[in-house]
């Protein structure tokens, strides 16, 4: 095997294209990130390093240079890092998850963790921790689920879905940075602990979000939950976050929010609504399971935590 590193969004999609189609639904939030960023839709504040695995053809063009010393051969996983961000990775067996994490670790041995889809998330992390004498750090298990057809909430609920306006903005800015709160929270995490260049990132997104009519609400006599939704990319459109303040929780708007919103993007043309759940979070897993949601993949995001000096 051996890897192709460029910090190139374009070449990155130009390289893994087959592999990024051949599954739409697991590898949706590479290919819209990286979509994000060739487009020029999204500028990150540092190099992004992006990361194509190949078997070789001819085992003698086989290296770990990470230059692509190997012509063709099927990519076996890809990964993306943007700092500040965590690796995310996709892989297909072992080996290629392996030799991502020594790739990686040399490209950008200041990675936060990794994201990962199982089972071979964990051939990364050993061989990170192998390598670099980091302790990897399970943060949050999650399922990534899929739709195709919405089964409609069982009870009504008051209110109806509309798209946010620019009026929502400070509502939903509060929202989707107690959103952030909350997934610091269950991971352990100091809840105010969010850099500027995170309160940055969640603002852009914010107001990306808003400026292309991809973020909706809940509205019941005012905005009562939230969500937003990615542009589709082969077909799939991913839902996230969701969000409804503590006091508006367990009235049933996520869900008559999620189930409308899904039910309008399949209507648009989507094949494939996506979302991730908390699996440490079984009210969220049976809510969407209920509209219709049902499970593809689980994925674990780890904290690199770096060896002691």
């Amino acid at each position: 095997m051996h890897g192709e590193l460029t910090d190139d969004p374009a070449t990155f999609l130009t390289s893994a294209a087959d592999f990024l189609a051949a599954d739409p639904v697991v590898n949706n939030v590479l290919v819209t990130n990286v979509t994000g960023r060739a487009a020029g839709v999204i500028i990150d504040p540092a190099p992004a390093t992006y990361l194509t695995v190949r078997t070789d053809d001819d085992e003698r063009g086989a290296d770990e240079r990470g230059d692509g010393g190997g012509a063709g051969g099927e990519v076996a996983a890809v990964a993306m890092r943007t700092p500040p961000q965590r690796v995310w990775l996709s892989a297909e067996s072992g080996p290629a998850a392996e030799l991502a994490a020594k790739l990686l670790a040399g490209a950008c041995p200041d990675a936060a963790g990794v994201v990962g889809t199982h089972p071979y998330v964990a051939d990364f992390v050993r061989t990170w921790e192998h390598l670099t004498g980091a302790t990897a750090v399970p943060e949050m298990a999650e399922r990534l689920h899929a739709l195709d057809a919405v089964t409609p909430p069982a009870a009504a609920v008051p209110g109806e879905a509309r798209p946010a306006t620019t009026a929502d903005r400070d509502t939903l800015l509060a929202w989707c940075l107690a959103f952030e709160a909350d997934a610091a929270d269950a991971a352990g995490r100091p809840v105010n602990a969010l850099t500027e260049v995170e309160r940055h990132r969640v603002t852009e997104a914010v107001d990306l979000r808003l400026a292309e009519r991809r973020s909706w609400v809940w509205d019941h006599d005012g905005a009562v939950s939230h969500l937003g939704v990615t542009t589709p990319v082969h077909g799939v459109v991913r839902i996230g976050p969701v969000y409804t303040p503590r006091d508006r929780r367990g009235r049933g708007y996520a869900s008559a929010l999620v189930a409308a919103v899904s039910r309008h993007e399949l209507a648009a043309g989507a094949r494939t609504c996506a979302l991730f759940t908390d699996l440490a979070n079984p009210t969220s897993n049976k809510i969407y399971a209920a509209v219709g949601y049902r499970p593809v993949r689980d994925v674990t995001a780890y904290r690199f935590e770096p060896a002691a000096r």
